[in-house]
């Protein structure tokens, strides 16, 4: 920002309101005429008709549903008014573009649909509908903006607590939301720290480009969009590909894609990180999690580096822009998930081909000073080299035999325990987490799979040999899914060790990929559950110690999905556990509850998590520029003095400005080979810690016939 806007707003923050609100006026005709003339053309929004192709398309996967879903017998009389309704939800959640009249005609069309399936007819009117709405208010958007229509000196606020919404009643009162949505993101443009030199050109030109791309959709875009609200409401993961998306889903499974390392997905008008590929450039980064909204995105290795607005782009042209060739590098704005205060972070990602080795385990021998020495195993997923697996090769690629080799290193090594890090571990080949299972325990059931037939087929290895005899401790968190909950879980249920973090995703159910005659459909197919009967379903992996999180992991994994499938149990199958002294155990937890009172880098995650809560209930959001000028610096003052608490506690130097403390985290950047972060990895600290508390109680384990 140029040294004369800079004093412009500094001047915004000294002056009394009534000079305040002259100054901020001349700045608005400064930035009207630096819009020019060119005022925006409205373009009507041409709707997308349903072809005969899409018609029979829909008949088959409905058809393959029905067949080989897990769930039998799914589709009843209100099959079809449950799907309007999940398509109403998923297009407007916020109810921001229907009204309460078109809600009452969508419903009582949807009930009176004769044939016990789906009126793909009626989703299509509803799609096109909703992306009118779409037009429509951005368009009035651009007006607004053009029109210099806001007061930011005034005492208004908006509703940010979408629960309790309801709909509309009018045009007029759609209107009034859209006014103060326009205002709040002017508002947010005008205070955000890489402030542009001209907020409101940039943001009619986000704008423009949005309605632009809703006029580019494809009838295959609506299609999809209807197809997999469908196969939602069988269950979450179950999903249409259209041969864009499966021609993607082939480059991912094959690893060949170059690119960060992410899956993404859309919300509302953003761009969203759904996951993160073990061992890729995003999840190697430390600074990128599930939920966070991409905004800009820049090419650090080009002669055009200017930042892309990507807020409304289509999904498929932010993919685009991020992969590219292996070696070069991107620099992505995201809206951090963590906090709720549309906190922004820049993150630079050199892409690359994301190769098997890159997935490896990794691991580490730390030594306690004056403790013991613990050996910490980092497993991003469980992979396996199919084709040399199938071919027969003696030294196949795999996680189990690297667990394996690792786990002799650690014996050579005299190492006195390990910890098995599964944190943002979303799963894989499940031979793998049987045989890693089996590293720790030696032979024994691991899993039952109950198929959609009915019958349950236990699963482990027979010829198992218990490489590690030693303590064990298992770190998962809510990102830890699917095998990781199988290894966490059969842990848990022989007592072999101390399952320590969060709880885990949820999700205990197992997927095929079947062809269609376009595109490819994934279906659930069965759900395992652990050899105590229990299903992860829903509730996943309860730890033994429950590590704090700096943010409502309630929000993400299975049960937060509404069509998730129910928790159930099947009959335990029979398995030797491991003694386990019940009081020694009890003495573990009450040394890490008094930590975590005391010790300062848990204490500073717990006052995050007290700050998410705060905001996380917040109901209302100012649109006076002073106000959210004064909070944001607020904001910045508790980060600092939290940072700074928690580092003079550890006798380590503190920062000056928020901006010291930015610049630190910006070069503090994780690489390949300190992905095992003792030092600053707060929770993997507390890990040691309990691993201590373990070895010095002498929580001995024995097998028990």
């Amino acid at each position: 920002m140029s040294e004369k806007r800079q004093q412009n707003y500094k001047t915004f923050k000294t002056v009394n309101k009534k000079n305040y609100y002259i100054t901020f006026l001349l700045l608005i005709s400064v930035l009207a005429a630096s819009c020019g003339n060119n005022k925006y053309v409205s373009k009507e929004y041409i709707s997308t008709n349903l072809s005969n192709e899409k018609i029979e398309l829909s008949k088959e996967l409905f058809s393959k549903l029905k067949k080989d879903h897990y769930i039998k017998k799914f589709v009843g009389e209100d099959f079809n008014e449950n799907y309007i309704r999940a398509l109403i939800e998923k297009l407007d959640e916020n109810k921001f573009f229907f009204t309460q009249p078109e809600i009452d005609s969508f419903m009582e069309k949807s009930s009176s649909y004769s044939d016990s399936d789906f009126d793909i007819d009626e989703a299509y009117v509803i799609i096109n509908l909703y992306f009118k709405k779409l037009v429509n208010f951005t368009e009035y958007q651009i007006r607004a903006i053009e029109e210099n229509s806001f007061d930011f000196d005034k005492e208004e606020f908006m509703d940010i607590y979408y629960e309790d919404n309801e709909w509309a009643k009018t045009s007029e009162d759609l209107n009034e939301l859209w006014r103060l949505q326009t205002k709040n993101e002017l508002l947010v443009a005008m205070i955000a720290d890489e402030l542009s030199d001209q907020p409101k050109k940039d943001l009619i030109k986000r704008y423009t480009n949005k309605i632009r791309r809703i006029q580019q959709q494809r009838e295959e875009d609506i299609f999809s969009l209807a197809m997999n609200i469908l196969t939602n409401q069988f269950d979450p993961h179950s999903s249409y590909l259209s041969p864009r998306s499966a021609e993607d889903f082939d480059m991912n499974m094959s690893l060949k894609l170059e690119g960060i390392g992410a899956l993404l997905g859309v919300k509302d008008d953003y761009t969203e990180i759904v996951s993160l590929v073990a061992g890729g450039p995003a999840e190697r980064s430390g600074k990128i999690l599930p939920k966070d909204k991409i905004a800009k995105i820049r090419q650090k290795d080009s002669s055009k580096s200017d930042y892309v607005d990507v807020i409304g782009w289509r999904i498929d042209e932010v993919v685009d822009l991020i992969r590219g060739e292996a070696g070069t590098e991107v620099e992505i704005e995201f809206i951090s998930s963590e906090s709720g205060e549309n906190i922004r972070k820049l993150v630079t990602l050199k892409r690359e081909e994301i190769k098997l080795e890159d997935r490896a385990a990794k691991s580490k021998i730390h030594q306690v000073i004056d403790g013991p020495k613990i050996g910490i195993i980092d497993l991003p997923s469980f992979y396996i080299d199919f084709n040399a697996y199938q071919k027969r090769s003696k030294d196949y690629k795999s996680s189990s035999g690297d667990i394996k080799n690792i786990l002799n290193n650690f014996n050579d090594e005299d190492v006195d325990a390990v910890v098995l890090d599964l944190r943002n571990n979303g799963g894989g080949a499940l031979i793998e987490a049987n045989k890693i299972i089996g590293l720790f325990v030696a032979s024994g059931p691991t899993v039952q799979v109950k198929h959609s037939k009915g019958y349950i087929q236990p699963y482990g290895d027979g010829k198992a040999i218990q490489v590690w005899k030693k303590p064990l401790v298992v770190l998962v968190n809510r990102y830890s899914a699917s095998a990781s909950e199988i290894v966490a879980g059969a842990i848990q249920d022989y007592q072999r060790g101390l399952i320590v973090g969060q709880r885990t995703f949820g999700k205990g159910t197992v997927q095929s990929l079947e062809q269609l005659s376009k595109g490819q459909i994934k279906i659930t197919e069965s759900k395992y559950y652990r050899v105590n009967g229990t299903s992860t379903q829903n509730k996943g992996v309860v730890p033994d110690i429950e590590l704090p999180a700096t943010w409502d992991i309630e929000t993400v994994g299975e049960s937060s999905y509404p069509t998730s499938l129910k928790w159930d149990t099947v009959r335990p199958y029979r398995h030797k556990k491991f003694s386990v002294d019940s009081k020694k155990l009890e003495n573990i937890k009450n040394l890490y509850l008094e930590r975590l009172a005391e010790e300062p880098n848990l204490a500073y995650l717990e006052k995050v998590r007290q700050r998410y809560d705060l905001n996380k209930n917040k109901k209302v959001l100012s649109l006076n520029f002073d106000i959210r000028e004064t909070e944001k610096s607020i904001r910045k003052e508790w980060l600092l003095e939290l940072e700074n608490e928690r580092r003079s506690l550890l006798d380590l130097g503190t920062f000056e400005t928020y901006a010291d403390l930015l610049e630190e985290n910006k070069n503090d950047s994780p690489t390949d080979e300190d992905s095992i972060n003792v030092e600053e990895d707060f929770l993997l600290i507390e890990v040691t810690n309990i691993v201590t508390d373990f070895l010095n109680l002498k929580f001995i384990l024995s097998k028990v016939d």
